[in-house]
């Protein structure tokens, strides 16, 4: 890794290289992504938000995405330092342009993997949305999440909405109308996470999932998140029926769902299977 640079005009700037903004470490059928501006407590600057789009394109093809930062914060959201080129893009915009953070968003819920998010700290503001766009997520037990917006005078627009779609409405209403960063325990209590362990062990916690998850069908794993993320909105029949669908298209596609029954029925047994 290539160390960060400092600017001529300040000793005390650090500079990070486009490239390390995001690290991408290649494991097989699975990716560890990783945000690495430590000094920003990895706040998303519009740099950082090129450079995961870019990684978003690396791992296309991988089956899990683990998703986390680096130092004493997962993600502290998108970078204030950076407040004039916010005002710059938003000027002279038509309704249908997206801002870079919701499109990266969007991208990840889109995107054919299932992403864990590996929350080792601070997770603020758009930094808790990235953990509601994550389909799963594990908590280091120092981990702090919260939707500041309010405190500043205003409403959170990627928190919120992310939060109302993702929360029972008076855990996501305690969220972002108190602007209070809630502990990891208390967020696994409002299940906005699966799990809490102990720092040290988050990593290899959330790569421990990761491999387990990899192991089944990419075909099945992609549509298995498409069909959660459709269900979200259903009614108890239309998702029954959209779910018949998902079955069909499957099969299809992939030959593991028949080959996984006549397995079974042989014998044999692999993840998910039982003894």
């Amino acid at each position: 890794m290539t160390e960060s640079t400092k600017t001529p005009e300040s000793d005390d700037k650090v500079v990070t290289p486009f490239e390390e903004l995001i690290l991408v470490e290649d494991r097989g059928d699975y990716a560890i992504l990783t945000i690495n501006r430590p000094e920003k407590r990895n706040a998303m600057s519009f740099d950082s938000l090129a450079r995961l789009d870019q990684a978003l394109e690396q791992v296309r093809a991988k089956k899990v995405v683990v998703l986390t930062g680096v130092g004493p914060s997962f993600c502290a959201g998108m970078d204030l330092s950076e407040a004039a080129k916010h005002a710059e893009f938003s000027a002279n915009r038509t309704s249908q342009e997206v801002h870079p953070w919701t499109l990266t968003q969007a991208k990840i819920r889109a995107h054919g993997a299932v992403f864990i998010a590996a929350v080792n700290g601070f997770a603020l503001g758009g930094g808790s949305t990235l953990i509601h766009s994550c389909d799963l997520a594990i908590a280091a037990e120092s981990a702090k999440i919260g939707a500041p917006e309010m405190g500043f005078g205003g409403f959170p627009l990627q928190a919120g909405p992310a939060a109302v779609k993702r929360l029972a409405p008076k855990h996501a209403a305690e969220l972002i109308l108190t602007a209070r960063r809630v502990s990891a325990q208390e967020a696994f209590r409002m299940a906005m996470v699966n799990k809490v362990v102990p720092d040290e062990a988050l990593l290899d916690e959330a790569i421990a999932l990761a491999e387990q998850l990899a192991e089944f069908d990419a075909v099945a794993l992609d549509w298995g998140k498409k069909t959660l993320q459709r269900m979200e909105d259903l009614t108890w029949d239309e998702a029954m029926d959209y779910c018949q669908i998902t079955s069909l298209v499957m099969r299809s596609r992939s030959s593991a769902s028949g080959t996984g029954t006549s397995d079974f029925v042989a014998g044999k047994r692999t993840v998910g299977q039982g003894a």
